[in-house]
């Protein structure tokens, strides 16, 4: 804690962002607030809330008080500090009170003041949401000016109910009101917010999205009944002509979407995705695949190119409000994304169903740093070569998914895993136990572990902060020449490599040759998926113990 006095003045101090007051030094702050300095005054508030958080309560006191005593510009100020000061509890209770107080103020920036915070203090039981609307309710009947009620509209927007909302009608309709109108028809519709129907059908154009480079893993996956075509990195188009089931159920692809027809884009863009929202053939994908009780089906906004575009998002909210009562935009936890292209003077939009639960990796309750993503691990079992008789082993386990995954594809003669942290190998058993995977896993070290008759080691090897030992390249390459002693001749290896290169010179030295490469997007960095052949033909082992 900086010192509360000394030579510096207290005015050059509380510039300093890394000053933090004692709390003796609050009744000097206060008198701060009130200067013509916009930049002190704001400097000011800042230290106040950087007092110790034990002090919270004594701050709270001194500070309602000085409010209330305050004269202008100050008491706006000092109003607007004290909503800031909330932190819960008795703390919280005393805050909420001061500023229901202050709705009643004869300045009017504390009264403005006072409903924006209370706006922004999340009720915490019902009740207290009730007596919150209610005060602010009656404020408005009592507001002076349109000023007061933009205030008070803006703070029920954000914890107002339907009879705010018929209140906030009936004044000038403006941008505050439309947002308000907005916000208080988002959290009404969340009292019945919908789910995704996976067992509703259609035939419809559908998009599987992948990690870039498994396209064709996806669309081997899929099967010529789906007649799948790969569309560009990380994207595999089919028809579905059957239950949404069948699509969520492809393990290798990370979600899926609705991909509309492309539609010249106007000057208007938020028309034109409302437009496009409200045709027919967005509408009956939304009825089909959504159950809603009656309620309104919910959706949020996503831009294929990334960033938020608030005001774009805003402005395509309040023209579905206007337009429909049967869609709602809602950014919170939504039935459904909708993806904005609005590249080329085209605009293309794609539905993504959210609100449903994916099944397909429930399994997966332990995790460990740099885990697996689970659609790798399904990429790299699907690609291995599968056997009845397979002795399987992942020398660096993890949280299991490559075992699980291999086992789902069919039997094996055994399953083991081995990992140097005692972490990795709790979380690959929880897994392993919930998947109804029978596998025996050791705590070795993959350089030295001695297994007998391996037919098949699949693995995505640690790249990241769970590599203890040497280079990434130098591990893999000695595990390389390790891997070639405990394989059957014709027995492969299926991984991940972050520099496949100088590791498939020594895989080659080893007597490995390549049956298969592609490079995949592991979430920031690329990697090539392997498929790596010992020898000539494979043979089956004899029997023997693993």
């Amino acid at each position: 804690m900086a010192p509360s006095t000394g030579e510096v003045p207290l005015t050059s101090r509380v510039r300093d962002p890394g000053f933090t007051p004692s709390v003796r030094d609050l009744p000097k702050l206060l008198e701060l607030i009130g200067t013509d300095d916009e930049e002190l005054a704001t400097a000011v508030e800042r230290a106040v809330l950087r007092i110790e958080t034990q002090y919270r309560a004594r701050v709270v006191e001194t500070v309602t008080a000085a409010a209330t005593a305050a004269t202008r510009p100050a008491r706006g100020r000092l109003a607007k500090l004290v909503g800031r000061l909330a932190t819960g509890g008795a703390v919280e209770d005393a805050v909420r009170a001061w500023l229901l107080g202050a709705l009643r103020d004869a300045d009017p920036k504390t009264r403005r003041t006072a409903a924006r915070s209370l706006g922004k203090l999340k009720p915490r039981t019902k009740s207290e949401a009730a007596s919150t609307e209610k005060a602010l309710l009656e404020a408005w009947d009592a507001a002076e000016g349109d000023d007061d009620r933009r205030a008070l509209t803006e703070a029920l927007g954000k914890i107002g109910s339907r009879e705010a909302l018929a209140k906030i009608s009936q004044g000038t309709p403006d941008k505050v009101a439309s947002r308000a109108a907005v916000m208080i028809e988002r959290a009404a519709a969340r009292e019945n917010p919908g789910r995704i129907d996976l067992s509703a059908s259609r035939n419809a154009p559908i998009r599987f999205h992948t990690r870039a480079g498994l396209e064709g893993i996806v669309a081997e996956e899929l099967g010529r009944v789906w007649k799948p075509e790969l569309r560009g990195p990380g994207v595999v188009e089919a028809t579905l002509d059957g239950p949404l089931a069948s699509a969520a159920a492809i393990r290798t692809a990370t979600h899926v979407g609705f991909p509309l027809a492309r539609v010249v884009r106007r000057d208007d863009l938020a028309e034109s995705i409302v437009e496009t929202l409200l045709a027919r053939e967005a509408t009956s994908l939304f009825e089909t695949f959504t159950k809603t009780g009656g309620a309104p089906i919910r959706f949020r906004l996503a831009w294929a190119q990334g960033g938020h575009r608030r005001a774009l998002a805003w402005r395509c909210a309040e023209l579905v409000r206007e337009r429909t009562k049967t869609l709602v935009n809602d950014p919170t936890d939504s039935t459904w994304e909708v993806v904005v292209d609005d590249r080329d003077g085209k605009l293309s939009i794609e539905l993504v169903p959210r609100g449903f639960t994916d099944e397909r990796f429930a399994y997966r309750t332990g995790v460990v740093p740099a885990s697996s993503h689970p659609t790798i691990a399904a990429a790299l079992a699907r690609v291995a070569p599968r056997s009845d008789d397979d002795v399987v082993w992942d020398p660096f386990v993890g949280a299991g998914a490559e075992l699980v995954e291999r086992a789902r594809l069919g039997p094996a003669k055994a399953l083991f895993g081995t990992d140097i942290e005692d972490e990795a190998l709790a979380a690959a058993r929880k897994n392993l136990e919930n998947a109804g995977v029978t596998a025996t896993l050791h705590r070795a070290d993959a350089l030295t572990f001695q297994p007998s008759r391996v037919t098949l080691i699949i693995t995505n090897p640690p790249m990241g902060r769970r590599v203890q030992r040497g280079a990434h390249t130098d591990l893999l390459e000695r595990f390389v020449s390790h891997a070639a002693k405990v394989l059957v001749p014709g027995g492969a290896i299926v991984w991940t490599l972050p520099e496949a290169r100088k590791i498939q010179a020594r895989a080659e030295q080893e007597g490995f040759t390549v049956e298969g490469s592609v490079t995949v997007d592991m979430g920031g960095f690329p990697a090539e998926l392997c498929v790596y052949r010992l020898g000539g033909k494979r043979r089956r082992p004899a029997g023997g113990k693993t």
